[in-house]
């Protein structure tokens, strides 16, 4: 090839769109998630204030999300959007975070010990989100530091950290290993902002069955 040209090398693809039927998870869901609320605590080795989480209770998370949960249906429905052929699709983790008080998320993956070692991707689902108070997610470059000894740091197009446009509904897709953080908000005790996450393990694309 004689003519320069330039190429895309190694995208990392996050993946958004909009639950229609939002309202209807919520009026499901949203009373639930705060009488529960009370009883969770932070895990260890989560760096953050106040954030009411039930990463660690399984058994509030099988009530609320367990095979029967409205969600399954709409996760899947929604989610096999973001697939170019017919896939199957296990949440082996799923919790709710609760913020009211200003909280924040340091930044982590879902790649850890913790966490089934399968897991393909992560996503988020706005279950109660106001933009005008609350904070989106925040994903970060995970070649950052190797970067910042590139021209593309220099670049007006580059940007090490990527914070997607939020709305009550939107539900996020991405890949497991993609650090990602939530920056400190001011409290909002009256107006909670609730975010669903769970993983996902790929069982059938297309034709292949348990081949990731």
């Amino acid at each position: 090839m004689n003519n320069p040209y330039k190429k895309i090398l190694y995208p990392i693809h996050i993946f958004q769109t909009h639950i229609k039927e939002n309202e209807l998870i919520k009026d499901e869901l949203f009373s639930n998630i705060q009488k529960y609320s009370k009883d969770v605590s932070i895990p260890d080795g989560w760096l953050t204030d106040n954030i009411l989480t039930s990463f660690d209770s399984n058994n509030i998370n099988i009530k609320l999300f367990g095979e029967d949960s409205i969600v399954h249906e709409y996760y899947q429905k929604y989610l096999s959007t973001f697939f170019d052929k017919v896939v199957r699709l296990d949440l082996p983790d799923i919790w709710f975070n609760y913020y009211s008080n200003g909280e924040y998320q340091e930044a982590h993956h879902h790649v850890h010990p913790n966490i089934k070692n399968k897991t393909h991707f992560s996503c988020i689902h706005y279950l109660r989100y106001d933009p005008e108070v609350h904070q989106p997610v925040t994903f970060v470059d995970p070649l950052m530091l190797i970067r910042s000894h590139s021209l593309e740091m220099d670049s007006n197009n580059y940007h090490e950290k990527y914070s997607p446009e939020i709305r009550e509904g939107s539900l996020l897709m991405f890949p497991a290993y993609l650090e990602h953080f939530v920056k400190k908000s001011d409290p909002t005790p009256d107006n909670p902002r609730i975010s669903i996450a769970f993983n996902i393990i790929i069982k059938q694309y297309g034709d292949e069955t348990d081949e990731y």
